[in-house]
C-alpha cells in the first residue's frame, strides 16, 4: 500500500477533528484548545510542496469551524440548549419527514450574514444546525443559490450592493430572513416602497405579542402557547413601517408596541419574485426575558407540559432547566421553532419545485 504524503495525512487528520468538532459536544476548553490546534495546520501545509488544493479546502473547513463564537453562559444560553431538543421532538412527533428534512440540512442550506448586535448565528449552534458564515465583504463575492436560507443579522451599516444581492436572491427563488436594523440597512435599499424604519427608536423592555395569521406554518409554535408569548425590544430596536400593505403580511403583532411606537408588527412576510422575506423587530438571540404574570414565572418543567413534549424527553430535560424559569424557556423556544420551522418550510419548497 503506497504512503501518503504529511499534507494529505494531516489533511485527513483534521478533517476528522473538524467532524468531531462539529457535533459541538465538548466543554468550552476543549472548544478553545481545538480551535487553536486547526489554526495551526495551514501554516504546516504552507511549508509543503503539496500545499495547494489541499490547503484551499482545508482552509475553507477551518473558516466554517470558526463560524461561531465562543457561546455564552447565561441562563437563556442553557434555555437555548434545551429548545434544541423541544423543537426537535415537537417536529418529529407532528410529521414523520420533518426529521428526514432536518437530517438532511447542510452548510450549503444556511448562510449568516455577520451583523452588529443580533446573534442568530448562536441560535442555529444550539440547534445543532450546520451553516456558512460570512461577513459584508464576504457577501459580495459569495455564491448565493435558490435553495438557500439567508439570515442577516441586525447590522449597523450594511453595503448597499450587498442589499441589492441579497433581493436578486430572494427574486430567484431563496429565503431572506433579516432582524432589527436590517430594516433599514438592508430591506429599504433591496426592496424600495415595502417597508421602511419610523424613526422612533424603543426603549429596552418587553411587550406582548399576538399571532395574526395563523395558517403561515413558520409560526405554528406560536400557535399552542397556553400564556401570551411576550417579545423583548432591545434599546433602540427599529418599528416597522409597512408602505406597500398589499403585498406585506404582518404575522404576529403587539398592542402594545403600537401604542408606544406608532406601529404594531412584530413580523412580518413578503413574497418577492419567486422567493419570500420575513422580517421581525428586535433579534432572535435574546440574552434575557422578563417573565409578565405568574405563569410565566413558574418553573420551566411546567413548559414542557404545555408543549405536550413527550415524557421521557421531559424527564430528561428536567435536570437541566432547574435553574429555569417558564418564560426563560418559553421566549428560547419560540424564536428557535420559528428558525426551523423556516428552514424546514424552504426545504420542502426546494423539493417540490424540483
Amino acid at each position: 500500500m503506497e504512503s501518503e504524503s504529511v499534507p494529505h495525512l494531516i489533511g485527513k487528520t483534521a478533517t476528522t477533528i473538524i467532524i468531531w468538532h462539529s457535533t459541538r459536544e465538548y466543554p468550552n476548553v476543549k472548544f478553545k484548545i481545538m480551535r487553536a490546534l486547526i489554526m495551526l495546520i495551514p501554516f504546516v501545509l504552507l511549508a509543503s510542496p503539496a500545499n495547494g488544493q489541499l490547503f484551499s479546502k482545508l482552509q475553507n473547513n477551518v473558516n466554517q469551524v470558526n463560524q461561531t463564537d465562543d457561546p455564552p453562559s447565561s441562563s437563556m444560553s442553557k434555555a437555548y440548549e434545551i429548545s434544541n431538543a423541544i423543537v426537535k421532538d415537537r417536529l418529529h412527533a407532528e410529521d414523520d419527514d420533518n426529521k428526514r428534512l432536518i437530517e438532511d440540512i447542510s452548510s450549503t442550506d444556511l448562510v449568516v450574514i455577520d451583523g452588529t448586535y443580533d446573534h442568530i448565528h448562536l441560535v442555529l449552534f444550539y440547534l445543532k444546525l450546520p451553516f456558512v458564515r460570512l461577513n459584508h465583504q464576504q457577501l459580495l463575492t459569495a455564491e448565493l443559490n435558490p435553495h438557500q436560507t439567508v439570515f442577516v443579522n441586525c447590522a449597523s451599516s450594511f453595503p448597499v450592493e450587498g442589499a441589492r444581492k441579497l433581493a436578486t436572491f430572494v427574486a430567484h427563488g431563496g429565503q431572506l430572513i433579516t432582524t432589527d436594523w436590517a430594516l433599514e440597512k438592508v430591506l429599504e435599499p433591496a426592496f424600495p416602497g415595502v417597508v421602511e424604519y419610523n424613526k422612533k427608536p424603543t426603549a429596552d423592555e418587553v411587550v406582548r405579542i399576538e399571532v395574526i395569521d395563523r395558517e403561515d406554518p413558520v409560526i405554528k409554535g406560536f400557535l399552542d402557547e397556553e400564556t401570551a408569548p411576550v417579545w423583548w425590544l432591545e434599546s433602540s430596536s427599529y418599528p416597522i413601517r409597512i408602505l406597500d400593505k398589499d403585498k406585506v403580511k404582518v404575522l404576529i403583532k403587539s398592542k402594545e408596541l403600537k401604542e408606544k411606537y406608532d406601529e404594531e408588527a412584530v413580523l412580518i412576510k413578503f413574497e418577492y419574485g419567486k422567493g419570500v422575506v420575513y422580517h421581525m423587530i428586535s433579534h432572535f438571540y435574546l440574552q434575557r426575558t422578563e417573565t409578565k404574570d405568574a405563569a410565566q414565572r413558574a418553573a420551566a418543567s411546567s413548559y414542557f407540559k404545555a408543549k405536550n413534549i413527550s415524557q421521557e424527553q421531559a424527564t430528561m430535560l428536567q435536570e437541566e432547566a432547574a435553574d429555569l424559569n417558564y418564560g426563560e424557556v418559553q421566549s428560547a423556544n419560540t424564536s428557535a421553532e420559528f428558525i426551523m420551522r423556516a428552514v424546514i418550510v424552504q426545504k420542502k419548497r426546494n423539493e417540490n419545485n424540483k
